[in-house]
This record gives structure tokens, sequence and C-alpha cells, in this order.
């Protein structure tokens, strides 16, 4: 089973969150997150992620997105910010990906409001079953390599 979870550095914040796949196969923020200040350790930072990649699911109800508040509101609220507009603008994002016992750190590039968090899979690093503190350093170095 695919899953999926983010790591983000916004304004000397780490916001670890996880995603779940609905079963219209739509990948959504589920509601689960955590704030780590800096400076966070690199153990702290690989627990934090390993725990949203544990919280997320596959098969959850899809939401109506038109209507109601969005996946990503429980964070926002936590955070204090009215859009994820506000919230994109500066974050530096980094998605990870673990299926079986392979995990996938991708940098990416945030295109802001339009385009969202847009993926560098050249600078992707794959990783085989790696304690927290390693997971952290790849991690770091991701948010390094993200613009």
């Amino acid at each position: 089973m695919t899953r999926l979870a983010a790591l983000d550095l916004r304004r000397g914040r780490y916001v670890a969150y996880s995603s779940s796949l609905t079963t219209d196969g739509l990948w959504i923020a589920n509601g689960v997150f955590d704030l780590l200040d800096e400076p966070a350790d690199d153990r702290e930072l690989g627990a934090a992620v390993r725990r949203m990649l544990d919280a997320s699911r596959t098969g959850v109800p899809t939401p109506d997105l038109r209507g109601g508040p969005t996946p990503f509101a429980p964070l926002l609220d936590a955070l204090g910010l009215r859009s994820w507009a506000t919230y994109a603008k500066g974050t530096r994002h980094v998605d990870i990906e673990w299926d079986s016992d392979e995990l996938l750190v991708s940098p990416t590039r945030n295109g802001g409001a339009r385009e969202g968090f847009v993926g560098l899979g050249e600078h992707a690093v794959r990783l085989t079953d790696p304690g927290d503190d390693e997971l952290g350093r790849t991690l770091r170095g991701a948010l390094d390599r993200s613009h």
C-alpha cells in the first residue's frame, strides 16, 4: 500500500502532514499533522514524517470540495491562516511517498497558489528502510533543494 506525507518549512516552523487516498482516487490532506519549531533535529523530523506516513490511509470517502471546509482546514486553523494561498507563500515543500519498505523523498518548486508545489523529480532520493536520523537528514537536504 502506498502512503503519502509532506514536510514543509514555513516561517521557522516545520509542518508535517499526512494524506489519504479517497475512493475516487484523489489524494487529500487527512487532518493529521505535526508542528515543530526550528531547530528540530534530524531524528525529530524523521519521526514526525514517519508518524504522518503511518496515518496515511486508502479508501477514505471523497469529501465535497465545493461547499464545506477544505481537507487542509485543520492545519490552516492551527496556524491561524485563512487560505492555502497564504500558507503556500514562502513555504518550502517536500513530498514523501512510502511503498513497502522504500521511501521516495522529493523536493519541489513553489509555484504559488496557481501551480502549487511542483515536483523536482530529478532531485528525488530513494531510501530503503531508513532510520529516523537518516530520514531526517534526507528531508533536510530535500528542503534545501526546494525553492
